[in-house]
């Protein structure tokens, strides 16, 4: 494993909008509080700001709440230990994530996919990316990974995953479900963070970082390197995409590009590795790169961000229950190798 680089923080501030539902791939029964056994186990600390908070109870039931649908949609066993605080932040910030990123090579990072496709064959959408990947962005390994610590530990590679989430003190969150439609979905925000502790999301790109501190500094961490969903982003069947033009069709497909799961946001103003507004769409999803207040949508087996973590090796119960199990939406942001990655979200 190549050693860390310097920590960094990247703010990425996103504009609150409210977004609706992108096309996805049907994937099978719900996932939901009926899980029988968690393999994946996120496990919290709390924070002084939130302990001592008069709302902790709430703020804690929010953050177990979200902990529990992840926990429940993947059957990695690995411990994911994630500390979370309550802290003011800038105006506009709901939440942000920093966490550890890791150098590898490309021919490196696939041979760790290529172990966890063959040790969990139910991964389908696993298999179908590998099996595609020479047609999508670095298919000749000319460029490194920058991949996020826990995705790395899942893989087997031993990786400091030290992340911190923050919730904004400052913003006007539901902490429980139904939402009002004058405040946030903090279970959403909290499911979205967690994507990016697992690698997924913003945390899946260095496109920010290429079109921010890369100008600046071409020798920075995630410049000339490629992010985990990088490799699964297209413009068209066989035509993978690498751009930071507002005007450029960027999707997310495990099939070369035939498939578009969903949109990824083009926006530079948040994660290029978040999905994209679907125009006059009936909710939010979890991952939206643009989200307002109101409650999000349902995180479950069907949703684009179930598939978008397996392209990246968190594996699928091989037998599921259908009991529904809320989930939603959040935010974070890229990272370098020494520390991580900050997501915002803006009213």
């Amino acid at each position: 494993m190549h050693e860390l680089c310097p920590s960094v923080r990247l703010p990425i501030r996103r504009t609150g909008r409210r977004l609706g539902l992108l096309s996805a791939m049907a994937l099978g029964t719900v996932l939901g509080a009926g899980q029988s056994a968690h393999a994946l186990l996120i496990t919290p600390t709390f924070d002084a700001s939130i302990t001592g908070n008069g709302n902790a109870a709430q703020i804690e039931g929010a953050i177990n709440s979200a902990i529990g649908t992840i926990d429940g949609l993947y059957s990695n066993v690995v411990t994911v230990p994630v500390t979370f605080t309550f802290n003011p932040a800038a105006a506009g910030n709901l939440l942000s994530t920093s966490q550890f990123f890791f150098d590898r090579t490309y021919a490196n990072y696939v041979s760790l996919l290529t172990a966890d496709s063959a040790a969990h064959p139910e991964n389908t959408v696993l298999a179908t990316a590998l099996a595609n990947l020479s047609k999508g962005n670095n298919s000749n390994g000319a460029r490194d990974m920058a991949i996020a610590g826990n995705q790395l530990t899942m893989l087997g590679v031993a990786a400091a995953a030290n992340a911190v989430v923050n919730i904004n003190s400052n913003q006007m969150f539901a902490f429980a479900r139904p939402v009002p439609s004058n405040q946030f979905d903090l279970i959403g925000g909290l499911e979205h963070e967690l994507n990016e502790v697992l690698g997924g999301g913003g945390a899946g790109s260095t496109l920010n970082s290429i079109a921010g501190s890369c100008v600046a500094n071409p020798g920075g961490f995630f410049c000339n390197k490629d992010g985990s969903l990088d490799l699964y982003r297209y413009s068209a069947p066989n035509t993978p995409s690498f751009s930071t033009a507002a005007n450029v069709t960027s999707f997310l497909s495990v099939d070369g590009g035939v498939t578009n799961i969903v949109n990824f946001n083009q926006n530079s103003n948040g994660d290029f590795a978040d999905f994209a507004p679907p125009g006059a769409g009936p909710g939010q999803l979890i991952q939206n790169a643009f989200n307002s207040t109101g409650q999000d949508e349902a995180y479950t087996n069907a949703s684009p961000e179930f598939a978008m973590l397996e392209a990246i090796g968190w594996n699928p119960f091989a037998q599921v229950v259908t009991t529904p199990e809320p989930g939603t939406l959040a935010l974070l942001g890229t990272s370098l190798l020494g520390l991580a990655a900050l997501r915002r979200r803006r009213q």
